[in-house]
């Protein structure tokens, strides 16, 4: 079986570019949900001569999924008022969990001479944000929360990263501001499209049969040119850090113009995806960090290909 196929390219990518936001040099990761029955994205953006480097989080909103339209006023951006915001640089990568009716946020916050850290806020409208805690010490910028309680506990996923690449691990919570019970998941793995690190994108999707877990996998080993995939892997629904299935394939790889050439090649990252009723995956993602685009699968046929491919343990 071959998991890429899948996954099926929308015919009318991008969906959005730098032209959809007057002065910007790009748009790209997204997080994604459905609010007030219009899709969401929140999108990452670059514009020259903005604070920050240029980068700030702006809502996008469509009625179909597929045309958006861009508000010109920053979502996130530096400066703002309220904690935290001086860290506000290199803004991008958000991604959003409903949980208990709030729309949690996280994405990167660079603290200058220092590193990355997860920062979480909250939104109960996409007009005013809320900046709750910093999510996670240096160096780790990709924190995304599951989207309900497990065992009465918060649950994330994140990738830190050092010397040795980047691995997936889990961590739990009671309130969203104290983390533990810190637990491996996930190390980047030993073929070449996943051997430089691993890293959750959008929040786990629910199933009767477990958590579908989409990550991003970079290779680059030896001499090669680095590259972004997706792959997929599912989650035990009471004890997230079980793997039930691994598949040793990615399902999506950049092959188009607009994945393999931009502001950084070869990229396909996924912060966002909505899934429909019919089970439909709305899978957003940036193409070489400078436009977005969607694909679809649909969820069922994925999690039987991961149940394919059950976790061979020692």
């Amino acid at each position: 079986m071959i998991l890429k196929d899948l996954v099926k390219r929308y015919e009318g990518n991008p969906i959005l570019t730098a032209e959809d936001l007057p002065g910007s040099d790009a748009v790209f990761n997204a997080g994604a949900v459905k609010f007030q029955n219009k899709y969401i994205l929140l999108v990452s953006t670059c514009t020259p001569g903005r604070p920050g480097n240029g980068r700030a989080i702006h809502v996008a909103e469509s009625d179909d999924g597929y045309k958006f339209k861009i508000r010109k006023e920053a979502f996130i951006e530096p400066g703002q008022p309220g904690p935290f915001t001086e860290f506000d640089y290199d803004l991008c990568d958000p991604r959003i969990t409903c949980l208990e009716g709030t729309y949690y946020i996280t994405y990167p916050a660079h603290v200058p001479g220092i590193g990355i850290v997860g920062v979480i806020g909250k939104t109960s409208d996409f007009i005013h944000f809320e900046r709750l805690e910093y999510a996670s010490l240096p160096h780790n910028r990709v924190p995304v929360l599951f989207p309900e309680k497990i065992g009465g506990e918060y649950i994330r996923l994140d990738r830190p990263y050092g010397f040795y690449g980047g691995s997936l691990w889990i961590s739990r919570s009671k309130d969203l501001i104290y983390w533990g019970k810190h637990r491996l998941v996930l190390q980047h793995g030993d073929q070449v499209w996943n051997c430089e690190k691993v890293g959750p994108s959008g929040p786990p999707i629910k199933t009767s049969r477990g958590w579908l877990v989409i990550y991003h996998a970079m290779s680059g080993a030896m001499m090669a040119a680095p590259m972004y995939h997706q792959g997929v892997m599912l989650l035990d629904l009471e004890d997230p850090t079980k793997i039930i299935g691994l598949p040793d394939q990615y399902i999506m790889v950049p092959t188009t113009s607009y994945e393999r050439s931009g502001r950084v090649p070869n990229v396909i990252f996924s912060t966002g995806h909505i899934v429909e009723p019919d089970g439909e995956v709305k899978l957003y993602y940036a193409g070489a960090d400078t436009c977005i685009a969607l694909a679809t699968f649909n969820l069922e046929e994925m999690v039987d290909a991961c149940m394919r491919f059950p976790l061979k343990r020692s």
